[in-house]
């Protein structure tokens, strides 16, 4: 009798163990098609078609890098059927399900994730700003006016007359008790009490120069208290300039552009940051344009997508404009696949491994050139 109730509980507990969720989590494999059909939509430098119909691009690159892991873990060939669409329709057929994957610049939001799954992340960005490479001359320009200013060198001007007016205290009082230091005449007596001075101000004290007369170290007693308030002074004169410098640059970020004139491209995602922002701007059909008219000094600055921004300099504007190092209007971008796509999971684990990789950050720079944020 014990003897089947202890196999009637062995029994029970290999069925509970069939059917636990790890056992079904093991049984469930991604089954890979021969073919996957993608959408996609011309956004250099995410997706680029070039005459003979080959697609290349960032989202391009690394679908076919995923499409590898397909094939490894099918063993069978496993087909990309790419098929170019606009915006509305790719979203459409995506949430339709009749596409596989949309792979493009598409970005992530509330809106489209009600309708689809979206993969992890593989590029973060948002809106920047070009600019003209003369500002970069404007600038240096500015930090001289700043140096050369009459504040400036007022401060200048007080620190080296403290420094004389100890210097030739402490020559007076130590020229003859401590003529190893500070004698030989005046000139060389006034010149290693300069000396003293500069290194007691910036408390370096080498220790060469020592006054030894009473009144020589209450001289030395009050320099040293007064080197606080003059460094103190000399600093704020420095980070005065460099502020001064950071407000003569015409642009330095978003805020500064109700004040210069803008050109972004009509409908996009920028023209309607700069319209809610009541920011007035110059409408091109494209961003090649828009750069074209900064390039021209038909403007001042383009707001549009970074990495697209980054891109067209890059490629063709690399001398006369650059991109500023700011973003805003944060931008995720990602794969777009049908709501419950089994391929999604698996897809995400090669995304974190490709994005995680050095590989990866040279195929940005291939096309966004160095420098690019990850």
């Amino acid at each position: 009798m014990q003897i089947a109730k202890h196999l009637l509980l062995l029994s029970c507990g290999w069925e509970l163990l069939n059917m636990s969720p790890l056992r079904v989590q093991a049984q469930d494999t991604v089954v890979f098609p021969s073919r996957v059909i993608v959408a996609t939509k011309e956004v250099p430098p995410f997706a680029m078609k070039n005459k003979d119909d080959d697609w290349s691009g960032i989202s391009i690159d690394l679908l076919r890098e995923i499409n590898v892991e397909f094939q490894n873990e099918a063993e069978h060939d496993v087909t990309l059927d790419i098929r170019e669409m606009s915006l509305n329709e790719m979203l459409a057929a995506v949430e339709a399900g009749e596409v596989e994957l949309a792979a493009a610049a598409i970005t992530v939001n509330y809106e489209r994730e009600k309708r689809m799954d979206f993969t992890h992340t593989f590029f973060s960005s948002g809106l920047g700003i070009a600019v003209g490479t003369h500002q970069q001359i404007d600038s240096r320009a500015a930090i001289l006016t700043a140096v050369l200013s009459k504040t400036f060198l007022r401060i200048v001007m007080g620190l080296f007359t403290a420094l004389f007016i100890s210097a030739i205290a402490v020559y007076y009082f130590e020229r003859r008790q401590n003529k190893e230091q500070f004698g030989g005449g005046a000139i060389r007596g006034i010149g290693a009490g300069l000396w003293w001075a500069a290194v007691t101000l910036t408390t370096v004290g080498y220790g060469d120069k020592v006054p030894k007369t009473v009144p020589g170290k209450f001289i030395g007693l009050i320099w040293m208290f007064a080197g606080l308030f003059i460094i103190a002074s000399f600093t704020a004169a420095v980070t005065s300039a460099l502020t001064l410098t950071k407000l003569e640059s015409r642009i330095a970020g978003p805020a500064d552009l109700s004040r210069v004139n803008v050109a972004t491209v009509e409908g996009s995602t920028s023209a309607q940051y700069l319209r809610a922002r009541h920011i007035t701007s110059y409408k091109y059909p494209d961003v090649g344009a828009a750069l074209r008219a900064l390039q021209n000094e038909a403007c001042e600055a383009v707001v549009y997508d970074e990495p697209i921004l980054r891109y067209e300099v890059y490629r063709q504007f690399s001398r006369d404009i650059i991109v500023l190092p700011v973003t805003f209007q944060r931008q995720d971008y990602a794969f777009a696949l049908p709501s419950g796509s089994p391929l999604r999971e698996r897809v995400n684990q090669v995304i974190l491994r490709i994005t995680g990789s050095p590989d990866w950050s040279d195929l940005l720079a291939g096309y966004l050139g160095e420098g690019v944020e990850l």
